[in-house]
């Protein structure tokens, strides 16, 4: 391997013509005092170079590559109390998206500004600005992006990760990629080398020059670099012309190639010469810009960042020990000590000998490889040879310590400061003392639990609904992981609420784009709630939709909106015809009239009665309609009137509250005997009266009757030889074999220990289904088993025993059982996922998810409730 201290120089002869001149004009522009410093984003090596090139030319100006509007942000960068990483983020035109420029302490951009301003040199932003290339180009930055809006990055250096040149030299040298390469001839040399910015900066112009070389122009005017090299070297010129003094020009050093021949009239400059508009670009552009705070996650290349020097924690401290008196030659040992410190917190056993053994090795293949100290491909070799175990590498997953310590290490978890009142909304400084005033830790990164009381805790309650009012306005923050959720109604028996949260600079970037809807998180979530408020109102009025909206409201502490909320559902109860989407909505407002002292509704309780009542009146008006439904429909009619049974429960509770004022509730006995006092109203009655008559109904749907057999019969409304009567009519000789299974798959639904405990029952399913002949058998066959799996295991083992105890078999002939070990599932797992992957090879991964063409052909599956595991002394 070639030793890293040779420069570049010494091909200079080899390269082409076109590189030769550039060398040669690059020498001329400094004698004109214009310096180019071509760097890499995010490079300590080069921040060392460009901090030696301004300390020593004095220079009168600092032009530095990013979007001219940036130039109002100056006073809050050069803030003594901001400190990386920090961001500047830019909101494009509507569908533009955004865009990050990210600068961390040891980025070559962020030396220039705080070291050219320490010396009196005026500092500017000379690149095009975000709007323009947002809007104008589709190309522009488009590695830069994924599926997070926010991912996008200004600095992106795709063109360099991807060129035939470097992964030549990649190649040649042996190293793994460009970050290696890169590592290899630039990071890895001696600080006293580094502050020769002479030899720094033309090594790294000719490494990024030959890469510049592999793309044609047409590539280049696609993805928007002409336009953004036209306007920098217009603003590079203009400014020589402008003041007394050397002008320092930092750059990515991809650009630099363009710059000097456009600077200089060479004939390949032409290309973007060309492209400066007949009268100048003007003054420099206006638009919105925002500085947040940024962490090392989002900077780090292996994490996903299109700019990324990969392992920005690894970086920090070689920036760091570079500036100390002792260097970096002791940075690898306190590394692999932080790791194993690290890993061994997390469970992981690491030894001292591990610790020595692996700083052995890491010295060793620095030796090999020829470079002065280990560097970061160094480090992880020896990581992964002396602390890896199994398989797993350095995997940051879930049980992977080491992966997670090396993540952590060198991944890095600093989060910059931005001074407050200096160059963000007050929402996002608003937010951030709200956090920090309820005690949620937001000087960092790391996501983080909190568990809450809120029930039984005041403070705990204060806590939730800022979480809550985070999450509504979709600001990132927070979300609940478990724990008694009103919105979505789920764990209300609980006490104990969980949520994660971490303050990332996603989160600023958030509320920087909601900024413009009001200044206080309340405004925000009052603007969503308007617009969610009016969605519903004019498409798809869902009762289910609202009530969640006003649980929302609740939770988030906008309880002052309830009434027109209120409002918004009662309205909508009258229209929606779905039974399932009602009974949701009032399930939703059972449930916060349970928890009305904890979400401060005690003022509401009245109104919520009023509307419970109100669409009970309307579910009344809809369980006709249940009984029209065809076979397809069944199980999510059957579904819904499960759900009506625990609503008509729970609604119990409130039926012993007071009537509200001015309701007239329905009677069952509508003209009480004289003298008699009046019986207490029950608001389930009107239901209930429906639900009986559609159970008497012979031409409603089959399984939508049996359930209600069962329902009847599990509330001791239904007498026991009424059920038998009921089954043995539709099992009796003579009857449709295809109706009396899809009745049996309604009243298994519902009830399945009906069959089970009452033997009548058993005996009448048992001879009606004997009596099948063989075809008719054979044709419900497919139907029956899916009745039958309503039934829990341990519920289908006794069945087994009585089956066989009637048919004189033995029972382990029928039920059959299969052991099966944590390592059995483990193999079934990794080997489907072999299977897929093989499919996925041979262009077959739709068979492993069946083919979308002939979706539309197969008829909808039933939809199957997750049923409880029976607890283990029920296993037989």
């Amino acid at each position: 391997m070639a030793v890293a201290q040779h420069t570049a120089r010494a091909a200079w002869g080899r390269t082409p013509v076109r590189m030769q001149a550039a060398a040669a004009a690059v020498e001329r522009l400094r004698a004109e005092g214009i310096y180019l410093a071509p760097v890499r984003h995010h490079s300590p090596a080069c921040a060392l170079a460009v901090g030696a090139l301004i300390e020593e030319v004095r220079p009168a100006v600092v032009l530095v590559e990013g979007p001219e509007e940036y130039g109002r942000l100056l006073p809050a960068l050069l803030d003594p109390r901001t400190r990386p990483p920090v961001a500047v983020l830019s909101l494009g035109t509507e569908g533009g998206g955004a865009g990050f420029y990210p600068l961390a302490e040891f980025s070559p951009e962020w030396v220039a500004l705080r070291t050219g301003a320490r010396l009196g040199a005026e500092v500017a932003f000379v690149d095009r600005s975000w709007v323009a290339r947002a809007a104008g180009s589709a190309g522009d930055d488009p590695e830069g992006a994924d599926d997070d809006a926010f991912a996008r990055t200004l600095q992106s250096e795709r063109n360099l990760a991807h060129s035939r040149t470097i992964a030549a030299i990649a190649e040649r040298l042996g190293c793994r990629d460009h970050d290696e390469v890169w590592d290899h001839l630039f990071e890895a040399r001696a600080s006293e080398r580094l502050a020769d910015w002479r030899e720094v900066f033309d090594d790294v112009f000719a490494w990024a020059g030959l890469a510049r070389l592999d793309y044609e122009e047409e590539v280049l005017d696609a993805d928007g670099s002409l336009a953004r090299e036209a306007l920098m070297s217009a603003r590079v010129a203009e400014h020589r012309a402008r003041v007394e003094g050397p002008v320092v020009v930092v750059t990515g050093a991809f650009h630099t190639l363009a710059l000097v021949e456009a600077l200089t009239g060479a004939p390949e400059g032409e290309a973007v010469v060309s492209r400066r508009p007949a009268g100048g670009y003007g003054a420099p552009a206006s638009a919105d810009a925002w500085l947040i705070r940024y962490d090392h996650e989002r900077l780090d290349g292996l994490r996903g960042y299109g700019a990324g020097m990969p392992s920005p924690g690894f970086y920090e401290r070689l920036w760091t020990a570079h500036r100390e008196q002792g260097g970096p030659g002791a940075l690898g040992a306190s590394l692999l000590v932080d790791v194993a410190a690290a890993a061994t917190a997390r469970g992981a056993q690491v030894s001292l000998a591990e610790i020595a053994s692996a700083a052995e090795q890491a010295a060793r293949l620095a030796d090999l490889r020829e470079r002065p100290w280990p560097g970061r491909t160094d480090l992880l070799d020896a990581l992964t040879s002396c602390f890896v175990k199994d398989d797993g590498g350095l995997d940051v997953g879930i049980g992977r310590p080491l992966g997670q310590a090396v993540a952590e290490v060198f991944g890095g978890r600093a989060l910059g400061d931005v001074p407050p009142g200096t160059a963000s909304p007050p929402l996002v400084q608003r937010a951030r003392e709200r956090a920090e005033e309820l005690r949620l830790v937001v000087t960092d990164s790391t996501p983080r639990r909190t568990r809450l009381d809120a029930r039984r805790t005041p403070r705990h309650r204060e806590r939730r609904a800022f979480l809550a009012l985070m999450d509504f306005v979709g600001s990132g923050f927070a979300h609940q992981v478990s724990g008694p959720d009103h919105v979505a109604g789920r764990g209300l028996g609980l006490l104990i609420e969980e949520w994660e949260y971490a303050w990332t600079p996603l989160v600023e970037a958030s509320l920087v784009e909601l900024s413009h809807q009001g200044a206080t998180l309340e405004a925000v979530a009052v603007h969503r709630l308007h617009l969610l408020e009016h969605e519903l109102a004019t498409t798809g009025r869902s009762a289910l939709g609202v009530a969640r909206l006003v649980a929302q409201a609740v939770v988030a502490g906008l309880s002052e909106h309830l009434d027109r909320l209120v409002a918004l559902l009662r309205s909508t109860l009258d229209v929606d015809p779905s039974l399932e989407s009602v009974v949701g909505g009032l399930h939703r407002l059972v449930d916060l009239w349970d928890a009305r002292v904890e979400l401060g509704l005690e003022d509401h309780a009245d109104d919520l009665l009023h509307l419970l009542d109100h669409g009970l009146a309307t579910v009344a008006y809809l369980v006709p309609g249940l009984g029209a439904v065809d076979a397809d429909a069944e199980p999510a009619a059957v579904g819904t009137l499960v759900a009506l049974r625990d609503l008509l429960r729970e609604a119990g509770r409130a039926s012993q509250a007071p009537a509200p004022d001015g309701v007239a509730h329905p009677r069952t006995d509508a003209t009480p005997r004289s003298g008699a006092p009046a019986s207490t109203p029950d608001r389930r009655d009107p239901v209930r009266r429906e639900l009986a008559r559609l159970r008497e109904d012979r031409g409603a749907a089959p399984g939508v009757r049996g359930a209600l057999v069962a329902l009847a019969a599990t509330d001791d409304a239904l007498a026991d030889d009424v059920l038998l009567a009921e089954v043995r009519a539709q099992l009796s000789p003579g009857a449709d074999p295809v109706s009396a299974v899809r009745f049996l798959g309604g009243l298994l639904r519902v009830a399945p220990d009906l069959l089970l405990h009452t033997p009548e029952l058993f005996d009448a399913v048992h001879t009606g289904l004997r009596d099948l002949d063989g075809d008719a058998f054979l044709a419900v066959l497919p139907d029956l088993r899916r009745a039958f799996t309503w039934l829990k295991p341990a519920e289908t083992h006794r069945l087994a025993q009585q089956v066989a105890t009637r048919t004189g078999s033995r029972a382990e002939r029928i039920d059959v059982h299969l052991a099966a070990t944590e390592q059995d599932l483990h193999a079934g797992l990794a080997l489907e996922r072999e299977l897929t992957a093989m499919l996925a090879c041979d262009g077959l991964a739709a068979w492993a998810v069946g083919a979308p063409q002939h979706a539309a052909a197969a008829p909808a599956a039933p939809a199957v409730p997750a049923l409880p595991l029976p607890d283990q002394e029920d296993l037989p």
